[in-house]
């Protein structure tokens, strides 16, 4: 089983905290020039990679897991970014007074592609918090 290194972790919170910076800038911009148009779906896509990744992996910390391989990370992550994108998809066919059925597509593969990370990253955050120190103490 191949484990994290606290590099590759940073680089995955790096990115993923990135994306939500840009989905911040995105929406904002996108609110802007939308002629006093908005939608709820792109105001907020940024909310799910900041709790959907960013705020999990800064949980489990910095440090390598046994539990963890990077390609379930990775899925998990790709899933997260397929649901932002539907949301972004859903807040411009909103502001452009418009929908499609074709958006029903990346919930379906946004949950598809983060189901093999559910149990590996719940018990990684589980088990950091339920650690005990040296007097059988939680913290």
């Amino acid at each position: 089983m191949i484990l994290f290194t606290s590099d590759k972790f940073r680089k995955q919170i790096g990115f993923m905290f990135g994306f939500t910076i840009f989905c911040i800038v995105f929406g904002a911009v996108y609110e802007r020039f939308s002629h006093e148009v908005y939608s709820y779906y792109m105001i907020y896509a940024f909310v799910i990679p900041l709790i959907g990744s960013v705020l999990p992996m800064l949980a489990v910390g910095m440090k390598e897991s046994k539990r963890l391989q990077p390609g379930t990370l990775k899925l998990w992550n790709l899933g997260i970014v397929t649901l932002t994108v539907g949301s972004l998809a859903k807040g411009a066919l909103d502001i452009f007074g418009t929908s499609s059925p074709l958006l029903i597509v990346y919930p379906v593969c946004g949950a598809l592609l983060c189901f093999p990370g559910i149990w590996p990253i719940g018990t990684e955050l589980v088990g950091r918090f339920l650690k005990k120190d040296s007097h059988g103490r939680g913290y």
